[in-house]
């Protein structure tokens, strides 16, 4: 009975964890607004990539932005409390020497540090 039952707690806290994962993060309008865009285009705007990768499906460009010290920081009380180290990182799927696909992430990825990654971009849809 108690391995019984300690199989059922496994099997949900198992289950649990995987429900928690997350997925890659939809890009925002200004991700949408790169599909289509040329390399040189990203490069002349955004900067070079950190990574180029080639893959089975085309090229994908790697870009991380972090947040700033001050934003990790909060005021709590009488002081401040240090918050949780993240960024983005931008993977965009080069095909034909344009953008066909858009994906973020965020790190870590209990964070939602999406709009790190539109800073990234935010001069290539201007």
């Amino acid at each position: 009975m108690i391995r019984a039952i300690s199989a059922l707690v496994l099997c949900i806290a198992v289950w649990l964890i995987g429900c928690a994962a997350s997925q890659p993060i939809e890009p925002n309008p200004i991700g949408k607004a790169l599909l289509g865009k040329s390399k040189q285009a990203l490069v002349a705007c955004a900067g070079n990539p950190l990574e180029e990768t080639k893959t089975a499906e085309g090229t994908v460009l790697t870009y991380y932005k972090e947040a700033p010290m001050f934003e990790e920081s909060f005021s709590f009380s009488k002081g401040s409390r240090s918050g949780v180290h993240h960024g983005c990182w931008a993977h965009l799927l080069m095909g034909d020497d344009r953008v066909v696909g858009v994906e973020y992430r965020s790190a870590p990825r209990s964070v939602d540090a999406t709009d790190h990654c539109e800073e990234i971009f935010h001069t290539c849809v201007q």
